[in-house]
């Protein structure tokens, strides 16, 4: 017997045969459930459940998070683009040829959009930024026609949302730059070199994230220089 609730109530009331069909069909088998299959009742669950999770959060996430949606629903809407989401890619290009992940990425064979979702309460931007490069460089082979990649940063948690176009000549230059600095880091290159790429660094004093230690020398002098004049303390010492 079907159990009587709420989804099934006008059915059950309607037609009580069909709270007992195995009694009142004979021979009736109920149909085989797919839990992989495409099908409505598989989506309704997914839905479901994330309509669940997502009443969890507080009120200023669900706010963002529907900006954000709103913001990819409507370029995802412009073209049949494929979309990968979270899908794993290896950067050939690279001598190591590290694996990385890009939240969304949407092509066709003449445009591509690549997505990164930040919750973040300081702005990243898209213009230059070398991550969305990186991914620009790994995953545009999937649209050879393109002349670049439409990069989008997605930050409604610091009101920034915003994109940039980056072209096959600026992709190129990147990669060329990563080749360099990947064979110089793998043949025992150690160089300090201090600058606002620091922000996130675990050895930055300032950094923005959880800090190892001892933090890095060229940062801390960079910071809190030392003026010591050791010429004038030396030449003091002579008289």
């Amino acid at each position: 017997m079907e159990k009587f609730s709420a989804s099934v109530a006008g059915r059950h009331m309607a037609c009580h045969a069909s709270a007992n069909l195995d009694i009142a069909i004979p021979h009736w088998t109920p149909p085989v459930e797919d839990p992989d299959a495409d099908n409505a009742a598989n989506r309704g669950t997914i839905m479901h459940a994330w309509f669940a999770e997502f009443q969890g959060f507080p009120a200023h996430d669900r706010s963002n998070l529907i900006r954000a949606l709103d913001y990819v629903d409507k370029v995802r809407n412009r073209r049949r683009f494929k979309a990968l989401v979270e899908e794993k890619r290896i950067a050939t290009w690279l001598g190591t040829q590290p694996s990385t992940t890009a939240d969304l990425v949407l092509y066709v064979a003449d445009e591509m959009h690549i997505f990164d979702l930040k919750t973040g309460k300081i702005p990243v931007p898209a213009v230059g930024n070398e991550q969305m490069l990186f991914y620009a460089a790994t995953y545009g082979h999937l649209a050879p026609k393109a002349g670049g990649v439409y990069l989008h940063i997605v930050q409604p948690w610091a009101d920034n949302i915003d994109f940039w176009f980056a072209d096959a000549v600026i992709i190129q230059n990147f990669m060329d730059d990563a080749v360099v600095a990947e064979t110089a880091i793998t043949t025992g290159s150690t160089t300090f070199m201090p600058g606002d790429h620091c922000k996130f660094c675990p050895a930055n004093p300032h950094g923005r994230g959880a800090k190892g230690k001892p933090l890095c020398p060229a940062m801390r002098q960079v910071l809190y220089p030392d003026t010591t004049n050791y010429d004038a303390i030396l030449g003091g010492m002579d008289d």
